[in-house]
C-alpha cells in the first residue's frame, strides 16, 4: 500500500507528479481512478501544464465515489471538504493505494483544514514541489499569489476562487510573495 501526498504552489508540477506516480498501476492492470472536485472548473480531467491529461471523475465530496478501485489519484485536495479525510482513512484501512495532490497553502499562506487532517494520517511520503517565481524567475517559489486588477490580494475572498480569468494565479518565492500583516 502507498499513501503519498504531493503539495506545492500553482505551476509546480503537482498534477504531473500525480499522474506519473499513478499511471504505472494502469500498466500493471490495477483498477485506477482519478478524482477531482466539482469546484475545479479549470479542467475536465487531471491536467498538467506539462501536457499530460487523464480522465477524472468530478465529485463534490470523496463520499460520492462509488466506483471500485485499487489505486486512487486525487487532484486539488484543497478544494474538498475537511471531513473527507475520514473517507481517505477508510481506503487506507482497506489497503488501497492513495495518491493526493493539491495546494498546501492558500493565497493567504494558510494550510487548508483538509490538508492538516491528511497529514495527521501520517503519509508514507510528502513531496513538496517548487515552481519558478513569476516575479523574479528564480526556481524557489513555494507560495501562490492571487492577483486581481494588477494588485496582490491579501484577503477578502474565499480560499477557493474560480480560475476563470477573473484572477491571475502566480507562483511566488518567499521574497516576492506579499502577505497580509501577521
Amino acid at each position: 500500500m502507498a499513501f503519498v501526498i504531493i503539495f506545492g504552489p500553482m505551476k509546480s508540477g503537482k498534477s504531473l507528479e500525480l499522474i506519473s506516480r499513478v499511471a504505472p498501476y494502469e500498466f500493471a492492470h490495477d483498477r485506477v481512478l482519478y478524482v477531482q472536485p466539482i469546484a475545479n472548473t479549470r479542467d475536465e480531467g487531471v491536467w498538467s501544464r506539462g501536457g499530460l491529461k487523464v480522465r477524472a471523475v468530478k465529485v463534490e465530496s470523496l463520499n460520492d465515489i462509488t466506483a471500485t478501485f485499487d489505486v486512487i489519484g486525487i487532484d486539488e485536495i484543497n478544494m474538498f471538504p475537511p471531513d473527507d479525510v475520514v473517507v481517505i482513512n477508510k481506503w487506507l484501512e482497506k489497503g488501497k493505494n492513495v495518491y493526493i495532490s493539491g495546494l498546501d497553502l492558500d493565497y493567504k499562506a494558510e494550510m487548508p483544514e483538509i490538508c492538516r487532517r491528511i497529514l495527521s494520517l501520517k503519509p508514507d511520503e510528502v513531496v513538496f514541489k517548487k515552481a519558478v517565481c513569476d516575479v523574479c524567475r528564480i526556481f524557489d517559489a513555494r507560495f501562490t499569489q492571487i492577483i486581481h486588477d494588477g494588485e496582490e490580494l491579501l484577503g477578502g475572498i474565499p480560499s477557493i476562487v474560480p480560475e476563470d480569468g477573473t484572477f491571475e494565479y502566480q507562483a511566488r518565492c518567499r521574497q516576492c510573495y506579499k502577505r497580509a500583516k501577521i
